[in-house]
């Protein structure tokens, strides 16, 4: 005669576990590792500049306080917003002037050290 089933019939079967934190963060690193050409670059800097230009970004500054002090914050924030947007608009040209001023040794590189290059690309 069989032994009976653990499961009955009325009972459905346990869900299997999800992963954790840390070993979705572990197998993201091992794949990492293991194909480091398949990951895609990082979003470019103009990209940044206008994420972090936007109000979101901004406001979202006061995430993690009380209710009460995340809305002075906030407030603060409005504010204070025009300065940060030009603060972003005069970081974009002095990172475009050196951007320009260095285009001769990124193209030195580009040509004599490619793996370097790459390295330094997905920084």
């Amino acid at each position: 005669m069989n032994p009976p089933d653990q499961t009955s019939v009325y009972e459905p079967p346990q869900p299997q576990r999800g992963l954790t934190a840390e070993e979705r963060i572990a197998a993201a690193e091992q794949q990492i590792a293991e194909n480091p050409e398949d990951q895609p670059l990082p979003p470019s800097m103009w990209r940044r500049f206008v994420q972090h230009a936007g109000i979101r970004h901004v406001l979202a500054q006061a995430n993690g306080y009380p209710v009460v002090i995340k809305q002075f914050l906030q407030f603060c924030l409005i504010l204070i917003y025009p300065a940060w947007v030009f603060a972003i608009v005069a970081g974009a040209v002095f990172y475009f002037v050196f951007w320009v001023l260095f285009w001769p040794v990124r193209a030195w590189m580009k040509t004599n050290k490619p793996e370097d290059y790459e390295k330094a690309r997905r920084i």
